[in-house]
């Protein structure tokens, strides 16, 4: 850094170790699935075994759909999956991958699924950062092991992403390529029908929490909710099914705004803030992080939806009351909302994105002013022909400034005539 060089704040240090996302993705991914395997190899020589069985008294994942599956098999599965995904990693930062190429991407982009979407199971909803800062008090090393792997989901898909496009020679950052992607307007309309899809999801499973709060058995028995008001004395049932309607609906007007132009600029009863536009990661990656754990939830919820379609007659806990349709409601809102916010912010990413600081590629949205580095620009300016390109043919250079701005013959004669 030479004198005259401004000192990088701890702003531009984050924004730079962000944009190198393709480099330490994978790393991490590699670092922490390697130590989870290692603790698997430890396991069969007495280490301690996570995932208890429902009988061993040290159990505190009882909850977890693992628990009741036999050790030895989670072993197994561990040690052989991560050692298939390790090496598919170190393949695709090796570039090895050759004929392999899409065993290398469907190997990271089924283990990522797995990692970040399923495996999380009912605790996926701690996952989420403002609902697990509730669970602070119960926060426990169950819930962090959780969190961690998700999020190591999340890097193994960014790394195989990155891999996808360095392996068909596109931008490693933006994924532009050759072949134009889809336009800004067609994003737009599948951006604006996610984002309504979205923020409507939510609506049954916060009429029913409503109800109940109500005293109304809407999808559910009258036992169940004595069952509720005896587990919460007073008006307990009350305060919190009411704040689990209002942080559903909250949470779909936030991804209508995806679709509105206050998640772009902020608008003007944000104190401070009124006017400036809004980063573009913040809403994005609220919403990826909130749709990861809906979906996560709505995978858990799967087998009962799937129970019903069958037709099979499902009762309620303890009593000889069939559940309607009604009862399954809140699950099918719960089961589709997190994927329609996932594609409602890739949509959001695609229709609001810039020129690419990069490769060059793409354009400003209207009305965004385009902010270049002097490196890129430089680079884009190096990579253009020396003179324009005209039906195959190279155009020769002006002589001369004057020679821009030649009079025509005609009009000279017309000039001279007196």
């Amino acid at each position: 850094m030479t004198p005259t060089e401004p000192r990088p704040t701890t702003n531009n240090r984050i924004r730079r170790w962000a944009t190198q996302w393709p480099q330490w993705t994978g790393s991490v991914a590699v670092t922490v699935l390697s130590s989870y395997a290692i603790f698997a190899a430890l396991w069969y020589f007495g280490g301690p075994y996570a995932f208890a069985l429902p009988g061993n008294p040290e159990n505190n994942f009882d909850q977890h759909w693992l628990a009741g599956l036999n050790p030895d098999t989670v072993q197994s599965a561990t040690l052989l999956g991560g050692a298939v995904v390790i090496t598919a990693l170190l393949m695709m930062r090796l570039g090895l991958g050759g004929p392999l190429r899409p065993v290398l991407i469907a190997v990271g982009a089924s283990s990522a699924a797995f990692l970040a979407l399923v495996l999380s199971g009912p605790m996926s909803l701690d996952t989420i950062p403002v609902l697990n800062l509730l669970n602070l008090k119960r926060l426990d090393w169950v819930t962090v092991h959780i969190v961690v792997l998700t999020y190591v989901g999340l890097a193994l898909g960014a790394a195989t992403l990155a891999y996808a496009r360095s392996s068909r020679q596109a931008c490693i950052h933006c994924g532009r390529g050759s072949r134009p992607g889809w336009s800004r307007r067609r994003w737009s309309r599948i951006g604006t029908a996610a984002a309504l899809a979205a923020a409507l999801a939510p609506l049954g499973y916060a009429v029913s929490r409503i109800c109940w709060a109500l005293g109304i058995p809407l999808g559910t028995t009258k036992e169940h909710l004595e069952l509720l008001n005896s587990n919460n004395p007073g008006n307990g049932t009350v305060y919190l099914e009411l704040t689990l309607a209002s942080l559903a609906l909250c949470g779909g007007l936030l991804c209508f705004g995806l679709a509105r132009p206050w998640s772009e600029t902020w608008p003007r009863w944000v104190i401070g803030l009124a006017g400036k536009p809004v980063p573009h990661w913040l809403p994005i990656g609220s919403a990826v992080a909130c749709g990861v754990g809906l979906t996560g939830y709505g995978a858990a919820l799967s087998p009962a939806l799937l129970t019903a379609v069958s037709g099979e007659t499902v009762y309620y806990a303890g009593t000889d009351s069939a559940l309607t349709w009604v009862s399954y409601l809140p699950v099918v809102s719960l089961t589709v909302w997190g994927p329609l916010v996932l594609l409602a912010a890739a949509a959001f990413h695609y229709r609001t994105r810039g020129r690419c600081s990069r490769c060059g590629r793409g354009a400003h949205p209207v009305g965004q002013k385009a902010v270049l580095s002097e490196r890129p620009r430089a680079a884009a300016l190096a990579a253009r022909p020396a003179f324009p390109q005209t039906n195959g043919r190279q155009r020769e250079p002006q002589s001369s400034s004057s020679e821009q701005f030649r009079i025509p013959a005609t009009s000279r004669a017309i000039a001279r005539r007196p």
